[in-house]
């Protein structure tokens, strides 16, 4: 798409924004108003879009199916079946901008740490003991589990403290994340992209309530690990696109990696790299004239709810990306 002028960007960005602010998707509007417009979450607008979040249609169907203990499915498990068990729902619900206090948010975290093992990583509640469970090892779930509790206001919690310090202790020599106690993985020479960009996901959010200096060092080399490979290209193999998968634009984040998900939280930790430019230009390229994205892969079929369908516009694609561009609109090289 041709790069259009000043005026002509700024209108197509008072466009966006005005799309994203419509009342059918309080969560895009709650999270358009705090993060990308910078007002307050106490605000008249944002308070308001705030309340409907939960009665809102993909996150009633989710919270509908919580059980008493705050768990999902049959409340023995955390990770299977993946995506309808509790760590699927923490995970998304955490995005969306719903209010942490509401006591079906408290029991679902208060449930989260039942499955923290006694080295303060998570488990994935898939076996018995816990010194044989694939996840102990992993940057994904204690990333991803880091990050939720974070954004849902644990980042002061002593057990979350402990949950980061055992992630940076999981991190790699080239400044990734693994996960060594799981299939193939054991065997590899080389750092996980998913697994790395959740791990950064978690000490991001962690810092942003927290200043530790293990965790600040964790997130640069964190940071340079993504930057290395241009965040999608391969360093060991001709500079090749790693996985085609990787500049496909979809949200809100689950598991896997995608170049937006990584320039956000870049962006986040305050970065801005020549390294980024390649990625940066993918996505700008995908803006359509109308000054929205589209979302590029399928939400899982086997969710409770779905936010969204392939190639159509997307407010939750759009509202990252314009957060995303925001950010480092605002950094310096």
């Amino acid at each position: 798409m041709a790069t259009p002028s000043g005026r002509d960007s700024h209108e197509m960005n008072q466009r966006t924004i005005a799309w994203l602010l419509e009342h059918d998707n309080p969560c895009a509007e709650y999270l358009t108003r705090t993060r990308l417009l910078g007002e307050s979450s106490q605000s008249k607008h944002a308070t308001i879009a705030r309340e409907l979040i939960p009665g809102s249609p993909p996150i009633r169907k989710i919270l509908d199916r919580q059980l008493s203990d705050g768990s999902w499915d049959d409340g023995g498990g955390w990770y299977l079946p993946k995506y309808k068990s509790s760590i699927w729902q923490l995970i998304i619900l955490s995005q969306t901008g719903i209010d942490p206090k509401r006591p079906e948010i408290r029991r679902m975290c208060d449930n989260a740490f039942r499955f923290q093992n006694p080295e303060h990583g998570f488990s994935s509640g898939t076996v018995e003991d816990w010194s044989s469970d694939w996840a102990r090892l992993s940057g994904c779930l204690n990333g991803n589990v880091i990050a939720a509790l974070c954004r849902l206001g644990y980042g002061g919690d002593a057990r979350v403290r402990k949950a980061v310090n055992r992630l940076t202790e999981l991190q790699e020599p080239d400044g990734g994340w693994g996960c060594r106690s799981f299939g193939y993985h054991r065997n590899d020479k080389h750092s996980c992209f998913m697994g790395t960009v959740c791990a950064l996901g978690g000490l991001v959010e962690y810092s942003k309530q927290r200043k530790v200096r293990r965790s600040a060092d964790s997130t640069v080399e964190a940071c340079e690990f993504i930057l290395m490979h241009n965040l999608f290209r391969a360093d060991h193999h001709n500079w090749k696109v790693v996985d085609p998968g990787y500049t496909k634009l979809s949200a809100p984040y689950l598991v896997e990696y995608n170049i937006l998900r990584a320039l956000e939280l870049l962006a986040m930790a305050g970065v801005k790299d020549d390294r980024m430019d390649e990625a940066l230009s993918l996505v700008r390229d995908k803006r359509k004239p109308s000054g929205r994205w589209a979302r590029e892969t399928r939400w899982p079929s086997n969710t409770y709810s779905s936010f969204g369908e392939i190639s159509t516009d997307d407010k939750w694609v759009t509202m990252h990306a314009m957060i995303t561009l925001r950010m480092l609109n605002s950094l310096k090289s």
